[in-house]
């Protein structure tokens, strides 16, 4: 609390140092400020993206970002943004994607590719390229099949061999190290423990999910079966034979060149100056849906738990205060007419899941309409957190469902004995150490977590029901923990429509009741640290807590600016809270 207090105190304290020097005409801000004005675009523009690794959803939460946005990282709304603004600018030709390092989820790559097809539907040319199509994932390929042409480097191989899920089971092993795992899961769908409580995977678990590998695999076959101009059945037999070699490829018709990265380029009319990276881009030309009507964007990210989500430098997180002080931020926004809500998570603490679901409520409440959108996965507590929306959109690859609950410990009270240690304890209470892992439960504490359980899904289901419209026995076919992609989802009732961000906006649009060319203004929540003139306009209008986080603000960016000066320390004091592991 004392290390929180000074921390707080230095950062103020330096807030405030920083302002007297701005006030006092200091260069400072004027060097940062001569970064608000990038240098100009060319008349004719090649759009260059690099996906290298993973994507996340939203931009990084950088104070460097705002000063530095040609060197920002790109998440998928930012790629989907630049996209989307290079479409209907006159000056961009053409856009190449490099995909060699690319990891994408399967919803991520149905979000790219439907902004690729509308890029092309503008009379524009999108350009794949990759040095080789593998890795083990299918989704690089996926997503260049939605471009014009296709290159692969000669000596690559074409990687797509189909739909694999593995579950490793460590049963065995933890018996041999003394470990007892003692999980209820509700009920015989949910599969989240069953890697540590079974030794092979459970009929059920097994049946679900090959009916979602079967659906996604449905879903790529069809997507490249169409976009190449091959049949359903000449794709799935391809990619029976898979991996391919680059002739092969070609010859098959599913690369259209080969050559390098540069033989690419060139073929998309890209000249010295001409090849613009996304984030210089959308740092100059500036994003869609810039101004008009103010709708909220707040994206939920990774697993859910108690905290209160990402620090400097990092995401929002998932954390349920977090979330909560940017739902205060939402309604303090008067502007703010409607929200989205950008879901990709697994779920987490069902207890942090059902604050964040509390929060969709004070939306709605306060005469907020929601929309909510699924990325890759918005399961278990993700989906829980969703059900207050308007309305649920999914991509017809989002994992999404998993309504069930699972609790427990591992005991290693088996591993003490083996090696010789003796555990001691005090203890007051019937049930005080009831979730010791250095002992397992006693048969009245197992039956007491069943019902824990059974309360859990008890609560989740009937919200379910409640706020899909679902009977008792209708949510019974849907629960019990199964897992369902995007498009059966949408069959079986726990989604609306199919659809990623563009259909997100349409569907807010319609919902507050705008045109469906109505000029839209789209905030991403928390907004960023601001300009000295946010700061003295809030100091103007007498709004404390406005100015002092502007202030705090303006710290860390000193703070990341000293960073970058030659022979100052690197170090950042940071003040750091409990970890608080989830309770699924």
């Amino acid at each position: 609390m004392i290390r929180r207090f000074l921390v707080g105190l230095l950062a103020t304290v330096g807030a405030l140092s920083l302002v007297v020097l701005l006030a006092s005409g200091g260069a400072l801000w004027w060097w940062i400020d001569t970064f608000d004005d990038p240098e100009p675009l060319p008349d004719r523009i090649v759009l260059t993206v690099a996906l290298s690794g993973s994507l996340d959803e939203g931009s990084p939460l950088d104070p460097l970002a705002e000063l530095f946005p040609e060197e920002a990282g790109l998440g998928l709304v930012d790629l989907v943004d630049a996209l989307d603004r290079a479409t209907a600018d006159p000056r961009v030709a053409a856009a190449v994607f490099d995909l060699s390092g690319a990891e994408l989820g399967l919803a991520q790559t149905q979000e790219l590719r439907a902004a690729v097809f509308r890029f092309r539907a503008a009379g524009k040319t999108a350009v794949a390229f990759a040095d080789s199509y593998e890795g083990g994932s299918i989704g690089p390929y996926y997503l260049a099949s939605a471009f014009d042409r296709i290159w692969m480097q000669p000596s690559g191989l074409l990687g797509i061999t189909g739909v694999s899920m593995e579950m490793p089971m460590a049963r065995g092993l933890l018996e041999k190290a003394g470990l007892l795992p003692e999980y209820e899961q509700r009920f015989e769908f949910k599969g989240a423990m069953a890697t540590l409580t079974d030794s092979a995977m459970p009929p059920a678990v097994r049946d679900n999910l090959s009916r979602v590998a079967d659906s996604m695999y449905g879903q790529v076959v069809s997507g490249i079966a169409s976009t190449r101009r091959l049949g359903g059945t000449a794709v799935a037999a391809l990619i029976d034979r898979g991996p391919l070699l680059a002739n092969e490829a070609r010859s098959n018709g599913l690369v259209d060149e080969l050559g390098y990265l540069s033989d690419a380029e060139a073929a998309a009319g890209m000249t010295t100056g001409s090849g613009i990276p996304a984030a210089r881009y959308l740092a100059s030309a500036g994003r869609p849906n810039a101004e008009g009507t103010r709708v909220a964007l707040i994206h939920i990210d990774g697993e859910i738990d108690r905290g209160g989500g990402g620090g400097f430098g990092g995401r929002l997180g998932t954390g349920s205060q977090g979330v909560a002080a940017v739902v205060d931020e939402v309604l303090e926004d008067d502007a703010v007419r409607a929200v989205i809500l950008r879901i990709s998570s697994p779920g987490g603490s069902y207890v942090a899941s059902d604050t964040i679901r509390h929060d969709i409520e004070r939306l709605r409440r306060a005469g907020l309409p929601v929309v909510a959108s699924f990325a890759d996965v918005a399961a278990s507590g993700g989906y829980f957190a969703a059900l207050p929306a308007n309305h649920i959109l999914a991509h017809p690859a989002t994992l999404t469902g998993s309504i069930g609950a699972v609790g427990g410990k591992v005991s290693g009270a088996g591993l003490l004995q083996d090696i010789a240690v003796n555990v001691d304890r005090i203890e007051i209470g019937q049930n005080a150490g009831m979730f010791s892992v250095t002992r397992p439960f006693t048969p009245a504490q197992r039956q007491h977590l069943r019902r824990i359980m059974d309360a859990i899904y008890a609560d989740f289901a009937g919200k379910v029901g409640e706020a899909r419209g679902l009977s008792t026995s209708e949510i019974d076919a849907v629960a019990r923990g199964r897992v369902w992609t995007g498009e059966d989802a949408q069959r079986v009732g726990l989604v609306d429509g199919l659809g990623g961000y563009a259909e997100a906006m349409q569907l807010t649009r319609q919902t507050i009741g705008l045109a469906p060319d109505a000029a839209v203004e789209r905030v991403r929540f928390p907004r960023g640290l601001g300009s000295l003139e946010t700061l003295l306009d809030a100091f103007a209008a007498g709004d404390i807590r406005g100015t002092l986080t502007k202030m705090q603000g303006i710290a860390i960016y000193a703070e990341a600016l000293m960073r970058l000066v030659p022979g100052r320390g690197s170090g950042l004091v940071r003040a750091e809270g409990p970890v608080v592991g989830p309770v699924r």
